[in-house]
């Protein structure tokens, strides 16, 4: 008796162009399915190792032949077919495995790159049928429609493209208590963090190629620390914990030679501190932890002279707080851990070099999130205050007021969040959130999920690539489990 197997179908369109030179091919992607031509009439296979699933689905794109793919997870094998599936007995449920085959009767041009990934859907509503191409992941700009056909009308629109999340290439390390930086070439740099041990070693992730690859490594073992791009696209990296003290030193990584060189130590040690960099271009550090004591010093290091120096400091100590620049370029400091969880907040104005409290969060809360957002307003979500928390709140800086907003739907701490090229946050992972993401609208005030991470993960990094997909990588899962794996979006 044949095997009935019940499917989940995604459709997939890669398409590759420049100007009106395109291929495009169509594919249904199926979860957890293995593709085995067993017909004596099949075609033989190619089999190759890839990177990830999308450079399986390019090497699919390149083979003018291919019309069936499976990916092994497991161990990254790609095996092309130049068959498709005539009945699904040849498919066989299979964890770990992705298969995508081709639909019948579509056109197949020449190609050349640049290509991008697209997602078709397909509906049938009251006789009419609706289909929908919306661009997934771009290396270049394509356009994004919806159309709808019937009997009697027709019309096109364009649609706003829909993300997924898909796994790219894993780092070298673990590592959790990292930083990720967005170099000046596109690449995204990562230094330090822990998984066994603290780590001082350096990575960069290049999105033209879906690939990490080991830089030179910095001078010391670093976790808890900051890393802040300096106008001159060089990355100082500030303080942390070596695994035994709380560290004053300070780094600077250059991207053109992808050497690292010691630059002027910090007025004190700390780590879980904030750094933020100025719009004069100098980058101040306030508070953290000392080994000793909870800080309220504050510091500005001077690129010109590689000088740090101490400044006034803050009315109150705090570790694991967030920190922004305004519009106006004063700096706003909120929330964290002095011994109790924190919900004052003050304004730092380096003009005249003083602190000034402004009013409280309606939360107490360390670890939270915070995101200037394009109205000027300043979104801090989530956080611990004993148990994780879902509230966010906006503070308005020309009012100097909080005002709660909407709850995420998932309450978290070791999240992390970004802004998106059409002003909303994104906020993924955390404890309790686990792989979850959502979306914050500044229009409405509300959230809404969008699709889950590929893993579960806190105290990963997010990053913003140039072409405006997001790069999530590394942190812990279940709270003990440190990652390599990173996931675009």
């Amino acid at each position: 008796m044949r095997n009935i197997i019940v499917l989940f179908m995604f459709i997939i369109i890669i398409t590759q162009s420049i100007s009106q030179d395109t291929r495009t091919l169509l594919l249904t992607k199926l979860n957890n399915i293995q593709y085995q031509c067993t017909d004596p009439g099949c075609s033989s296979s190619t089999t190759m190792l890839v990177s990830n699933l999308r450079a399986c689905e390019i090497a699919c794109l390149l083979n003018t032949n291919c019309r069936t793919l499976t990916f092994d997870q497991s161990n990254n094998q790609c095996e092309l077919f130049t068959d498709i599936p005539s009945q699904y007995g040849s498919l066989i449920s299979q964890g770990d495995f992705i298969t995508l085959t081709a639909i019948d009767n579509i056109k197949l041009l020449a190609y050349s790159f640049p290509f991008s990934l697209v997602l078709a859907v397909t509906t049938a509503i009251n006789g009419t049928t609706a289909s929908m191409t919306t661009t997934l992941s771009l290396l270049t700009k394509t356009s994004s429609t919806t159309s709808s056909t019937s009997s009697t009308t027709s019309s096109t629109t364009t649609a706003a493209a829909i993300r997924v999340w898909s796994a790219t290439g894993s780092m070298s390390n673990k590592r959790n208590y990292h930083t990720a930086s967005v170099l000046t070439n596109g690449k995204v740099l990562v230094t330090g963090g822990f998984n066994t041990a603290v780590l001082n070693s350096a990575e960069l992730y290049d999105p033209s190629i879906a690939i990490w690859t080991n830089t030179t490594a910095m001078s010391t073992l670093r976790k808890l620390h900051t890393a802040s791009i300096l106008t001159n696209g060089n990355v100082l990296i500030s303080g942390g914990n070596d695994g035994t003290n709380f560290l004053a030193s300070t780094e600077l990584y250059n991207s053109s030679s992808g050497t690292w060189t010691t630059t002027g130590n910090m007025e004190i040690v700390r780590g879980a501190h904030i750094a933020v960099l100025l719009t004069n271009g100098k980058v101040l550090v306030s508070g953290g932890d000392s080994g000793s004591g909870y800080l309220n010093n504050a510091a500005l290091y001077d690129p010109s002279t590689t000088i740090w120096t101490a400044v006034s400091s803050m009315n109150g100590k705090r570790v694991s707080h967030v920190a922004c620049v305004l519009v106006n370029g004063n700096v706003l400091v909120a929330g964290g851990y002095n011994g109790t969880y924190l919900a004052t907040a003050e304004i730092y104005n380096f003009s005249t070099n003083t602190w000034t409290n402004t009013t409280s969060m309606n939360y107490a809360r360390q670890m939270s999130t915070i995101s200037v957002l394009s109205n000027g307003k300043i979104l801090v979500a989530g956080g611990d205050h004993g148990v994780s928390l879902n509230v966010a709140e906006l503070y308005d800086p020309s009012s100097s007021t909080w005002t709660v907003t909407g709850s995420m739907n998932y309450a978290r701490t070791g999240h992390a969040a970004i802004i998106l090229a059409n002003g909303k946050v994104l906020v993924t992972g955390g404890y309790n959130g686990n792989s979850a993401a959502e979306l914050y609208d500044p229009l409405t005030g509300n959230w809404t999920m969008t699709g889950n991470m590929t893993a579960l993960r806190s105290y990963h990094t997010i990053s913003k690539l140039t072409n405006g997909t997001i790069l999530v990588a590394g942190g812990v899962r279940n709270s003990t489990m440190c990652l390599k794996s990173a996931e675009l979006y």
